[in-house]
């Protein structure tokens, strides 16, 4: 799992996206497809959602609040396309069967 380690008021985070923070998100109505329709919407759900493993005691209000106060000392957008690209890696990674050795046995009956 990749990670994204940012500073806040003196205070260490450390981002990242698993199965479940993407379930989590997906239920708030986060959809990459549509990002474009609702860009705030979806980059203020999606950087909530990289607080959610390991920040539990973040919530969605206070996600959006350090957010802005990263926003004056450091880059969101760069912490957005990390996590944009996590949550592309998760989509795309049961397309990832060529590096894989094992293979199931399929029994059709």
């Amino acid at each position: 799992m990749n990670t994204c380690t940012i500073e806040i008021n003196d205070k260490e985070y450390t981002l990242c996206l698993t199965r479940e923070s993407i379930k989590t998100i997906e239920n708030m109505g986060f959809n990459i497809q549509n990002f474009i329709q609702k860009p705030i919407t979806y980059q203020d759900i999606l950087w909530y959602g990289g607080f959610i493993a390991n920040h539990p005691d973040v919530n969605p209000n206070l996600a959006i609040k350090l957010m802005e106060t990263y926003q004056k000392e450091g880059d969101v957008s760069e912490v957005l396309e990390f996590l944009s690209e996590e949550y592309s890696n998760f989509v795309n990674a049961p397309a990832d069967t060529a590096s894989k050795k094992k293979k199931a046995k399929i029994v059709k009956a």
